[in-house]
């Protein structure tokens, strides 16, 4: 699909309008990917300094991944951005297959078929797949034939979307496929209805706090809500707000000495008072929407709670419980990688310990420690400054690939940043907040930083392509 004709990169004697690159968004990919190898060097010091740099030790596989990636980087960032405009569909198609491949012929690595390997080689499909999967997507979007305040043009892009994420669940990988969910930032600056996302975040605090604070108590703070969305409250509706604010304070008396189930009556009985008798201004039709939702929430708090209790297994009960009630899960345990990581943060103040001085880093206490918990070993030597440095940098990256498809009058440029950038913040905000358990621990890297070379290589390409496109001005 090819840019619309109603596109602006020319000038007006027809040639097409080029600037320099974006030289801020080359350093802050160049920063990360130093402080990457300088932190899986420090994860794997040893005396033997000879081996560091050998290509079976990690550091130096990760430093020969990291040249590699600067040289496609560097290729990519010399093409022409509109072929891949043109080679979307195709590249998408060879990510599905080689996703489906995966699944027959990968190979399992801790509970999960995400490699495919090739003697003492493999690479992760998912990572390429996000690639592909952000350019088909750029080109849909940017199409003069989706329209996403139609049905038919949403159906399309989600579906694009959860294809891959879909095949992923199925190695299983559910913390990679939950990234796929970070192309609806996309979707929201191309026109998705905004009742979509309202309807997403009611769903994701209905579940976590069923999980938390159990069906009763999610159920009349539901149905007083719902009195709220339908109420004008007003100075000269006193007594409205009068009942309100008593009904609310009995459920709160309610919780504080466990008598929950009555809450709900209560809340119940003056919801259907309040939409029937009291409220006869909305139309009925708006009020058994009104019912009907709050209904739909509830029996979605039901099963949430039916679900983790009776159809998760033990380990993936504890991975949530880790984020949500740590208090239940074992010390010595599922909760183990959180506590080091915590205290390898903790501990190293404002300034840090200083670099190859981490403790707890060198004798290998927190485990994974150069994936998914790299970060608690910038915490612990770098400190507070570093660790917030390297957020910045993530922060400055994010924002100039932001900037690169707001300052083009290319729909398919616009597009495609606006869902890298979703791609790499979903991964930094996730894998820093699973370090301090401000998130799941779902398993997902630190872009740029954490060791794997797949995952590197595709960030690379991410970027590669942006910055190519970070040429093309108004």
């Amino acid at each position: 699909m090819r840019p619309t004709s109603s596109s602006r990169g020319y000038n007006r004697t027809g040639q097409r309008q080029s600037a320099g690159i974006d030289w801020l968004l080359l350093i802050s990919y160049l920063a990360l990917v130093v402080v990457g190898l300088l932190m899986v060097y420090t994860t794997t010091y040893n005396d033997n300094i000879g081996s560091m740099w050998t290509l079976r030790s990690p550091f130096g596989s990760q430093l020969l991944w990291a040249v590699l990636s600067l040289i496609v980087l560097i290729i990519l960032s010399l093409m022409d951005w509109q072929i891949w405009n043109s080679l979307s569909l195709p590249a998408y198609i060879v990510g599905i297959v080689l996703l489906v491949l995966l699944l027959l012929v990968g190979t399992e690595i801790k509970g999960a078929k995400s490699w495919i390997s090739f003697g003492p080689f493999g690479f992760q499909p998912g990572e390429f797949a996000k690639v592909a999967t952000a350019l088909f997507s750029a080109s849909l979007l940017s199409s003069v034939h989706t329209k996403l305040s139609e049905y038919k043009s949403q159906l399309l892009v989600l579906g694009v979307m959860m294809l891959p994420a879909l095949l992923i669940i199925l190695q299983p990988d559910p913390g990679s496929a939950l990234t796929f969910a970070s192309l609806i930032i996309a979707y929201y600056r191309f026109g998705m209805p905004v009742i979509y996302y309202l309807a997403i975040i009611s769903l994701f605090l209905t579940i976590v706090f069923s999980l938390t604070q159990g069906f009763y108590t999610v159920a009349s703070a539901l149905f007083l809500i719902g009195v709220a969305f339908t109420s004008r409250f007003s100075i000269k509706e006193t007594t409205s707000i009068f009942i309100f604010a008593a009904i609310a304070l009995a459920n709160i008396l309610c919780y504080q000495f466990d008598l929950m189930p009555y809450a709900v009556g209560i809340s119940l009985i003056y919801l259907l008072v309040h939409l029937f008798v009291m409220n006869r201004s909305q139309s009925l039709t708006t009020r058994f929407s009104v019912l009907g939702g709050l209904a739909l929430l509830c029996v979605i708090s039901l099963s949430s709670s039916f679900a983790f209790n009776n159809i998760l297994k033990p380990h993936q009960q504890d991975r949530i419980n880790v984020w949500l009630q740590p208090e239940k899960c074992d010390p010595r345990g599922s909760l183990y990688n959180l506590i080091q990581s915590k205290i390898a943060i903790g501990s190293g103040g404002l300034s840090g310990k200083g670099y190859l001085n981490g403790n707890l880093t060198k004798l290998n206490y927190v485990p994974e420690q150069t994936t998914d918990f790299i970060f608690s070993s910038i915490g612990e030597e770098q400190g507070f400054l570093g660790g917030a440095g390297v957020v910045v940098i993530f922060l400055l990256l994010t924002i100039r690939i932001i900037r690169v498809g707001e300052n083009s009058n290319f729909s398919f440029i616009r597009a495609y940043c606006y869902i890298i950038a979703g791609f790499i913040f979903t991964h930094f905000f996730i894998n820093i907040g699973m370090t301090m358990g401000l998130s799941p621990v779902i398993g997902i890297p630190l872009p740029f930083i954490s060791k794997g070379g797949t995952a590197l290589m595709a960030f690379s390409m991410m970027v590669g392509i942006t910055i190519n496109m970070s040429k093309e001005t108004r």
